[in-house]
């Protein structure tokens, strides 16, 4: 994975796509720019109404700043084809000076993805169609091939001619929770890019086994795996009671002392803050000047 695009240690801030006030994306954005904040992620349902289109939106974040990395988080592989998708990723990072990672994702909500046009699969055939697409991508990431073919059970491609590509590959990192689609992760993911609303601290550890083992068994250093942790919560005042598991709630002390623990002991490189039940704005001002300063100039945040 190329290091520079989400390094080892850095921080990131969760934009939500909700139209209803589409300028507080563009705001959250100034301020993660401005603030030293390294990647923001926007989530990718393209069939909530409410939504706005998460790769129109990561284009205009990414166009009106100057340092962010931006990445779906994550992007659906059952509405978007990997040959597109792949092609768009490129052409973006080619665009912003390579400051585009890809997340991506087997897809949620199976009636609402059928809703919209998606194919109806079962969790299995989901998972298998996944490993398919994010095959493909790879394939299809950097030069070295005139023409690339794969024909699967779900994805078919047929001497499709990858380019232009950007400088470096655009890394793909994977949103993934059971033990297929983690052993899928250690075999052909760039990184990891679980949230602790589906994976709370106390199952990373067993997660982080399969990882490196699929990684292991596949020829691959697990280190070359990135591990990002999407973290949903709250920064409160100092008065306040911490509470940790599916959602982080507390002041700024527990806030960092948590990540860096997060870091040192279950393993995470980066982390990714999604504020709850609290103005985003406010909290994204917080994360940026009472949290993630002390998370990321802490020992030992390069390794």
């Amino acid at each position: 994975m190329s290091s520079d695009v989400i390094p080892a240690g850095s921080v990131g801030l969760n934009i939500d796509p909700s139209a209803a006030d589409a300028a507080a994306a563009r705001r959250l954005a100034h301020l993660a720019d401005e603030g030293g904040v390294d990647f923001v992620g926007v989530q990718d349902h393209l069939y909530h109404p409410e939504f706005l289109d998460a790769w129109t939106l990561i284009t205009i974040l990414a166009a009106g700043t100057e340092r962010l990395t931006v990445l779906p988080n994550v992007a659906n592989t059952v509405l978007r084809a990997p040959a597109p998708l792949i092609k768009a990723a490129h052409s973006l990072s080619i665009l912003t000076g390579g400051r585009v990672a890809l997340g991506v994702g087997a897809g949620a909500a199976p009636p609402a993805t059928a809703a919209y046009g998606g194919p109806e699969r079962t969790p299995g055939q989901a998972v298998t169609a996944f490993e398919e697409a994010l095959r493909v991508m790879r394939a299809m990431n950097g030069p070295g091939t005139d023409a690339v073919r794969f024909d699967g059970e779900h994805h078919h491609v047929r001497g499709a001619r990858p380019g232009p590509f950007a400088e470096r590959p655009v890394p793909l990192l994977v949103g993934a929770y059971r033990p297929r689609m983690l052993r899928i992760t250690g075999r052909l993911g760039d990184g990891w890019l679980p949230s602790n609303g589906f994976a709370p601290p106390e199952t990373i550890t067993a997660m982080q086994r399969e990882i490196d083992a699929a990684a292991t068994e596949a020829g691959r250093d697990p280190r070359e795996v990135r591990r990002v942790y999407n973290v949903m919560g709250t920064i409160t005042d100092g008065s306040a009671p911490a509470v940790e598991g599916r959602r982080l709630t507390g002041p700024p002390d527990f806030w960092v002392e948590t990540l860096l623990r997060y870091r040192a002991d279950l393993g995470f490189d980066s982390f990714l803050f999604w504020p709850v039940d609290a103005d985003p704005e406010e909290q994204a001002t917080r994360f940026i000047t009472e949290v993630a300063p002390r998370v990321r100039t802490a020992p030992g945040h390069g390794s």
